[in-house]
Order: structure tokens, then C-alpha cells, then sequence
């Protein structure tokens, strides 16, 4: 049996797939199978699964369902899978080298830990690469499901290696996000919640930002964080001011993605509403202020613009 099952769910990615399942193959640790999952594409997709799957015969699967979105995806090879250790790849993200070499050492010395993540490197629809995210190192290993309830602990997808075991225990990735998102935050949540998790310090994959991937989408993502917020809370996991916490901090994360965008008063509205529901926190503080300040000067270079047209 082999010791990893990467688990690489595709919806019309034709076009990044081979390079994302030669990134597993280039892997210095060669102990892997690999389960690709065709969400329903109605590209290539299955022609280009078959010519690796003629090189490689057993150490490749290809599942085809029709589009249900990616957590039944993940879901159906997770139950297929024969691994002890799972790690997920999206099909327009790919591996370092030694990503599982790095990861499997540190799984296999400590017993008790049930996942494993990394840093990952963002890069551009054509490959270029732009930053690795700087990281607060002290919320992100432990028992860390209070700082991931929080929102300040994130978990990167492809550089997850969790056991099987933990999904056997707190079960699959939970279907009713599969149209929305934050399906991996709620299930690194229920893993958390019983399992200690190992952050390294490097970065061991790369994330492709795709213009149009789910997480752009922000009146979903907007719900689905939601979501999950309420789920634990209404399950009695966390208390009244964690879940404002939370919530302030979803408010707050919706603010700075608009100031990014200039767009000051819809921001300053979310920075306001993430106060209502924690006013303790220090940057929807100053980044309010921001606002004001970035709109005055942006009011009037537009009337001074519009003076200099008459």
C-alpha cells in the first residue's frame, strides 16, 4: 500500500493539470499514489489522466462524477484512497521537490500530531511567482483550533498532509460548502479540535491565484465564513465573545480586501460593522482611519481633475 494518497480534484483545468501532477511526481519521496477526480470537465481532462495513466498503471486513478464541486470530489477520493497519510493538490497549484519528504519526517516523529502544513508561494495564472505570506509562527502549531476559530491561524490546502485516521474520526469535508468555500478551514477545525497540528517554517507549495477561482467571489466567501463561525458556535465549541471575535474579524478581512480595491466607503462601513462585534481589536482601528484619510485625498484629486476638464 502506499504510504501518501494525493488527492487532486480538477474541473476543467486541462490546461494546469500536467503540471501539477508532474510536481507530484518530481516528489524526492516516491512512496505516493495518485487520485485524480474529474469533477464533470468538458475539456481534455481525461485524455491527458490516460497518457499518465498508461506510464504509470497502478500509482494513478482517475475518478470521473458529474459536477457536484470539489468537496464531493475530495470526498469520493478520500474514501478511495489506500494512503495512511492524505495530501490534497488543486489542479492549477503544484508541489516543491521535497515537499513530502519535509512533511512525512515530522508526521512520523511525532505520534500525536494528526496535520501537517507549510507555507506556500503565490504565483500568477502564468506561473510567475509573487510572494510567500509572512507568518506568525506562534498560532499555527499546537492545539491551535481557537486561533483557527479566530481567523488568526490559516492553513494552506496544498501543503496539508494529514492521516487518514483524522477523517475517520471527525469525518469528510462538509458538503453543504461545496458551492460556497472555507470547506478546508471547517475541516481543519474539527481536526484541530482533536488532534495536534505542526506548522514548518518554508514554503512547500504554490498557490495559483486564479481570477476565476472561488475565493474571489466575496459575497460567498462572505457566507461561507459565516458558516462555519455559526456551525461551532451553535454546537457549543467556542463561547459568545469568540464567535464576535470571529465575526469581527471576517468584518474586518472584508474591509481590507475593498481598501485594496479603493473602494474607501464601502470599506469603512465593514471596518465599522467589525467594531460593533469586537471593539478591541486594534486594526479596523486604524485602518478606518485609513479610509477617511485615503478618501479625502482621492476627493479631491476628482474635483481637481474634474476643474482641470472645464
Amino acid at each position: 500500500m502506499p504510504k501518501v494518497s494525493v488527492i487532486i480534484a480538477t474541473y476543467n483545468m486541462a490546461n494546469y493539470l500536467p503540471e501539477a501532477i508532474e510536481s507530484v511526481l518530481n516528489q524526492t519521496y516516491k512512496d505516493f499514489e495518485i487520485i485524480v477526480v474529474d469533477d464533470g470537465s468538458t475539456d481534455n481532462t481525461k485524455e491527458i489522466v490516460k497518457k499518465y495513466i498508461d506510464q504509470l498503471r497502478n500509482n494513478i486513478r482517475y475518478i470521473y462524477q458529474e459536477n457536484k464541486g470539489v468537496v464531493f470530489a475530495r470526498n469520493t477520493a478520500i474514501m478511495d484512497a489506500r494512503g495512511e497519510f492524505i495530501a490534497f493538490l488543486d489542479a492549477d497549484d503544484k508541489y516543491y521537490a521535497n515537499r513530502f519528504e519535509e512533511e512525512i519526517k515530522v508526521i512520523e516523529k511525532h505520534p500525536g500530531i494528526g496535520l501537517v502544513h507549510a507555507d506556500d508561494t503565490a504565483m500568477t495564472e502564468n506561473g510567475k511567482c509573487i510572494n510567500t505570506p509572512r507568518r506568525n509562527k506562534k498560532y499555527l502549531s499546537g492545539y491551535i483550533f481557537k486561533n483557527l476559530y479566530i481567523r488568526k491561524a490559516n492553513i494552506s490546502l496544498p501543503t496539508v498532509l494529514v492521516k487518514k485516521e483524522c477523517f475517520e474520526k471527525v469525518g469528510l469535508f462538509d458538503e453543504h460548502l461545496s458551492r460556497l468555500g472555507c470547506e478546508d478551514r471547517e475541516a481543519w477545525l474539527r481536526i484541530a479540535r482533536e488532534y495536534r497540528i505542526e506548522y514548518i517554517g518554508k514554503s512547500l507549495a504554490y498557490y495559483r491565484r486564479n481570477s476565476e477561482g472561488m475565493s474571489n467571489n466575496v459575497e460567498k466567501m462572505r457566507k461561507a465564513r459565516y458558516y462555519v463561525v455559526e456551525k461551532f458556535f451553535s454546537q457549543g465549541y467556542v463561547s459568545k465573545s469568540l464567535r464576535r471575535i470571529a465575526l469581527g474579524r471576517i468584518l474586518r478581512e472584508s474591509g481590507d480586501e475593498l481598501l485594496k480595491a479603493s473602494k474607501y466607503q464601502e470599506s469603512r462601513k465593514e471596518y465599522l460593522r467589525s467594531l460593533v462585534y469586537w471593539p478591541f481589536s486594534f486594526w479596523p482601528w486604524i485602518n478606518f482611519i485609513k479610509t477617511l484619510l485615503k478618501y479625502k485625498i482621492y476627493e479631491r484629486l476628482y474635483l481637481l481633475h474634474r476643474g482641470g476638464g472645464k
